[in-house]
């Protein structure tokens, strides 16, 4: 059995400071946490983000629009499906989720003077992916409803 003596001379050099591993540990040591990192992100994930909604272009003689949706909350629930690079995009950060949404667009096939107008899942969902705002890959709307209250 070795002695605290004997393991302490084996790790350390003549002047007394630990042995540093060979370089070509440390060179694959680096290779293989950048080939973990590719391969990390390049699979596919599923994420929800809850985005904040902003009503534009309202219909005329509306000047204001509050939001809720069926889960008690103002904040829209959205589905994405990408690889984890495309995920690394800046649209995604926590900071722009804000999803503007055109009412004046949205409600033409609903009907006019209206003062409050309800949205089903599917509806947001076919809404968002005919407007083309995020792309491939946005999957669906996770809110079951979103209602729009008009007011002058």
């Amino acid at each position: 059995m070795k002695t605290a003596e004997q393991i302490r001379h084996e790790i350390t050099n003549e002047q007394g400071h630990l042995k540093m591993p060979p370089l070509a540990f440390i060179l694959c040591l680096a290779i293989s946490a950048m080939l973990w990192v590719f391969v990390t992100l390049s699979r596919e994930y599923t994420v929800t983000y809850d985005y904040k909604v902003n009503c534009i272009e309202l219909p005329a003689g509306k000047n204001k629009a509050n939001v809720s949706t069926g889960d008690a909350s103002t904040d829209l629930r959205l589905t994405f499906k990408a690889k984890g690079f495309a995920l690394l995009n800046p649209a995604f950060r926590e900071s722009n989720r804000t999803l503007d949404l055109s009412v004046e667009k949205l409600v033409k096939h609903k009907g006019e003077k209206l003062n409050s107008y309800q949205f089903t899942q599917t509806e947001l969902t076919d809404y968002l992916k005919e407007s083309g705002t995020f792309g491939e890959e946005f999957v669906k709307v996770e809110s079951p409803s979103m209602t729009v209250y008009l007011s002058k």
